[in-house]
């Protein structure tokens, strides 16, 4: 293994082993947990990349989908119950299924995808699309959809200080095991995927916040789907 792989693997092996399910993160939960989690799958993606870059494609990739597939239950101004959902549910289904195989993901991992996707699409009311994943999901395992809550301050300021955590972590092992100009490069990616990080979730913020607001015209006569950006599905009746 290579030394960039190695201290990819070591920063994901310590955050296991020290961070996960500790402290202020023993109550963050991973979309996967009922399959392969995310530091799981960072480390056989460090195993079976073809090279360094590939890996960090897929750990990168995965950790927004963790985010970007995730659904959320949440209350409209009136008080009464909304769904809200993550952008992935918002790309076409082809891509979204490509990008999956692509980064060989396990099939129950799919299924959650795919479960939590259908959700999305009752929601909606999408007939067509609910009736294309139940056939996509022929022969895949059954799946748990977790429910998240609305994102809180709080646990926002929790995730982003696991994510400072790890990115310490991959740096000061790229500092120790790796020539200095892999650590210079892997500290660089450690740090833009932590400003990339705090970004989505000051956008996914946002984008809960529409969703929200847009439940509320789900009854309304004619209502236009052009209500509110990223959540414009949400205003179709069940």
């Amino acid at each position: 293994m290579s030394p960039a792989r190695r201290v990819v693997a070591a920063a994901i092996a310590g955050y296991r082993r020290w961070l996960s399910g500790r402290g202020p993160l023993a109550r963050v939960r991973c979309t996967f947990h009922h399959g392969q989690s995310c530091s799981a799958f960072g480390l056989r993606a460090v195993d079976e990349a073809p090279g360094t870059w590939a890996a960090l494609g897929r750990i990168r990739r995965r950790l927004r989908r963790c985010g970007a597939t995730s659904i959320h239950a949440l209350t409209d101004p009136e008080g009464r119950r909304a769904l809200g959902w993550g952008p992935d549910h918002d790309r076409p289904l082809g891509e979204l299924c490509a990008e999956l195989t692509a980064d060989g993901e396990h099939p129950a991992d799919v299924a959650a995808v795919l479960a939590a996707r259908e959700v999305v699409a009752r929601w909606r009311g999408d007939v067509t699309e609910v009736a294309a994943l139940a056939r996509l999901r022929r022969g895949l395992p059954r799946a748990q959809v977790l429910v998240r809550p609305p994102p809180s301050p709080r646990g926002t300021a929790v995730a982003l200080a696991g994510r400072a955590a790890l990115a310490a972590l991959v740096i000061a092992g790229a500092a120790a095991l790796a020539p200095t100009i892999v650590a210079v490069a892997v500290a660089a990616v450690a740090t833009l995927g932590l400003t990339a990080t705090a970004r989505a979730r000051i956008d996914r913020h946002a984008r809960l916040a529409a969703q929200a607001r847009a439940a509320l015209l789900r009854d309304e006569p004619g209502a236009s789907r052009a209500a509110a950006p990223g959540a414009i599905s949400a205003v179709a009746p069940r």
